[in-house]
């Protein structure tokens, strides 16, 4: 082991000879990271022994599964603030810090006794070694799934919806459900997953969100469901997709593990759409191509009043790029726009808060009377 600047500068007496009364009082393992050879033994006046402690270490048993793990160890304030005053006094530049040091070696002891991996870019699960209130701390890494939803029915939100009266609680109004409609998407796709990875909760992120009168067709809309400590971590997603599927109302396709990085892109990416709308009128040949003309433009369109008690007022830019019509018992508006256009208020005009839109440019009011996603332009 090799002998810190504290040893060489410090411990010399007027002889010239080395006073270990004057030695600092150490435990083994802060003099070894210090590279202090000469110490007094007794209780170490930078950790009070701390580090030598692996009592709370010991009791690390998790009863889920994980495959790698990290080590977060937290000290009090004082034991970190003696060491750097220590390394900062003596000239200890090169010195392991406390909190590092006992990391690595917990890190190597627990990768023993587990016989798991260390990770320390992205574990499954980090035991945080809390000194100062005495207990082991599980945090548990995320699971994430991804894949691609169809929605066939027009009576279902996305997520779960919160009674507005007693937000979650259960009341009169939601019939102590807690809830304003009995399930959702989420909850359907989440429920046999859920009974699997016995995960405490989960969170659903979809490319974007359909109405609930709206249904969500063709290849269906990209979304992640995050589970929340999960206890089960590996999977049969071909058959938990089989499971999901026996409900007729929501089919999911391509399950598979995907990174939480994912979700990011996905609430931050406005992906282009294209939608099937049905409008109250049955239009002339001449109406539906001046509509083909006329709308395929930029479109300025304020916060539509169905909305503006839970979405900031403001005027928003979105550009439409392909309108095709044609005629059954009345018109269909096939329709190829940014993200994040309301296309009902695109047909209605919403007041003129809408410009232009279907009614604007045909000098009428229209208005939609059902509408479908047909795809959501998304390569994830």
């Amino acid at each position: 082991m090799r002998t810190g600047h504290f040893t060489r500068n410090i411990l010399k007496g007027n002889d010239g000879i080395t006073s270990m009364e004057d030695a600092p009082r150490l435990c083994p393992f802060c003099a070894d990271r210090l590279g202090i050879a000469d110490y007094r033994e007794g209780r170490c006046e930078i950790c009070n022994d701390t580090c030598m402690d692996t009592s709370l270490a010991d009791t690390i048993d998790p009863t889920f599964e994980y495959h790698t793990f990290n080590v977060g160890v937290v000290l009090p304030k004082d034991v970190v603030e003696r060491d750097e005053a220590f390394v900062r006094e003596h000239e200890l530049a090169h010195a392991h810090g406390i909190k590092t040091a006992l990391n690595r070696a917990l890190r190597s002891r627990l990768s023993e006794r587990l016989n798991a991996q260390a990770d320390t870019e992205d574990p499954d699960v980090i035991f945080e070694i809390d000194h100062i209130k005495g207990r082991v701390f599980y945090r548990i890494k995320s699971l994430a799934l991804c894949g691609r939803y169809r929605k066939e029915v027009r009576t279902i939100p996305q997520t779960r919806w919160w009674c507005t009266k007693c937000r979650g609680r259960g009341c009169e109004h939601c019939g102590h459900t807690g809830k304003m409609y009995p399930t959702s998407v989420e909850e359907i796709v989440s429920a046999p997953i859920m009974r699997v990875a016995s995960g405490r909760k989960t969170k659903f992120h979809g490319a974007g969100r359909e109405d609930i009168d709206v249904r969500m067709l063709g290849e269906g809309r990209p979304f992640v469901l995050e589970i929340i400590n999960p206890k089960v971590r590996t999977l049969d997603l071909e058959a938990l997709q089989d499971e999901i599927n026996k409900d007729e109302r929501v089919h999911v396709y391509d399950l598979r593990p995907c990174e939480k990085a994912r979700i990011e892109k996905l609430k931050n990416t406005k992906y282009r759409k294209t939608y099937r709308a049905h409008i109250d009128k049955k239009l002339s040949n001449n109406e539906i191509e001046l509509i083909e003309k006329k709308l395929e433009t930029e479109i300025r369109q304020r916060t539509p009043i169905r909305v503006s008690h839970r979405r900031s007022d403001k005027i928003r830019k979105r550009k439409v790029y392909k309108v095709r019509g044609n005629n059954n018992k009345t018109t269909v508006l096939e329709i190829y726009c940014d993200g994040g256009l309301y296309i009902k208020e695109l047909i209605s005009g919403d007041e003129g808060r809408t410009n232009p839109s279907v009614s604007s440019i045909l000098g009428t009011h229209v208005r939609c009377t059902a509408l479908d996603v047909l795809e959501v332009h998304c390569d994830l």
